[in-house]
């Protein structure tokens, strides 16, 4: 993230902004704990910060559709759903900041150390997932979700607390994840709504020249420039993992995925029921998703 997308983003602002503008990253959660971005960069005590929306259960409520499985394939398709709820201003618990950009993690799919040949081997059994949609589609397949940081997720396996953990192929490499496990069921259970957002008072206060320069490699190009890095990077670590032939990926049938499907349909249902606009949210956001699909 820090070497791939945001250094480079941050160099091609400052080039493009007339000498006007000059940007210090603190990367690793140095500086503000993800958690807590939000409302630092909303305080000001930080000008501007990256986060996943899921850092904050039950405040940004369009952004959890994103936790959804059986919808974006990859990150591009994710990305493009989440900025076309932007654009139609269907994204709550922006209002406070100025937003640079909006996109989708790489989607998840099902790691684990044990030989498995589909996800109904896991009925009943551990697996780590995160955010409240994620958890409940979970469960709604027959799995007992467990809420863990995704740093605690190898300890855990290792442990075998957990019998897997619902993470993209990055994660597997970031956190040591990937000496858990060996078996990987390739259906895509979800993703998480990512945020770039610059304080509004800071964001006021620059002169046009910043201003301009922030548009230019903000919104969709920043939802593009993410969504290509980081599903380059994420296909990367998959195929560098497989490299090792100890490694198994199972990829459900046809059928077997409606079925799933099947299972989360009321999960989806209550979600769009229980959101102001949910209707409207998950119309735009899936036939998003089906519009890039079909390009």
């Amino acid at each position: 993230m820090t070497k791939g997308i945001f250094e480079p983003l941050l160099q091609d602002i400052e080039a493009d902004s007339a000498g006007t503008l000059k940007i210090k990253m603190f990367s690793g959660g140095t500086l503000v704990k993800p958690e807590d971005a939000f409302d630092a960069v909303r305080r000001g005590l930080v000008d501007m910060a990256w986060s996943l929306s899921g850092y904050n259960p039950g405040r940004f409520k369009a952004a959890g559709v994103t936790e959804v499985p059986f919808q974006a394939n990859d990150v591009q398709e994710g990305s493009a759903g989440v900025w076309a709820l932007y654009e139609n201003d269907l994204m709550d618990g922006f209002d406070d900041v100025y937003v640079f950009g909006l996109s989708s993690s790489a989607v998840a799919l099902l790691h684990s150390g044990k030989e498995s040949n589909s996800l109904d081997d896991f009925k009943g059994e551990r697996v780590r997932a995160a955010g409240p949609l994620a958890s409940a589609s979970i469960e709604a397949i027959g799995l007992t979700p467990i809420g863990l940081p995704a740093s605690q997720v190898a300890e855990n396996l290792s442990k075998r607390v957990l019998a897997g953990s619902v993470n993209d192929w990055v994660a597997l490499q970031t956190w040591q994840i990937a000496d858990f496990v060996k078996y990987h069921i390739d259906a895509p259970l979800g993703a998480a709504t990512v945020y770039v957002i610059i304080n509004k008072r800071k964001y006021d206060s620059l002169p046009e020249p910043a201003k301009a320069a922030l548009a230019k490699h903000g919104g969709a190009a920043f939802v593009k420039r993410w969504s290509d890095s980081l599903e380059a990077e994420n296909q990367r670590i998959k195929a560098e993992l497989l490299q090792d032939k100890s490694h198994v990926v199972v990829t459900p049938t046809a059928e077997e995925l409606e079925g799933y499907q099947a299972k989360v349909q009321k999960v989806v249902d209550e979600w769009i029921a229980a959101t102001p606009n949910g209707k409207e949210i998950w119309d735009v956001y899936t036939s998003t998703i089906e519009d890039v699909r079909a390009k």
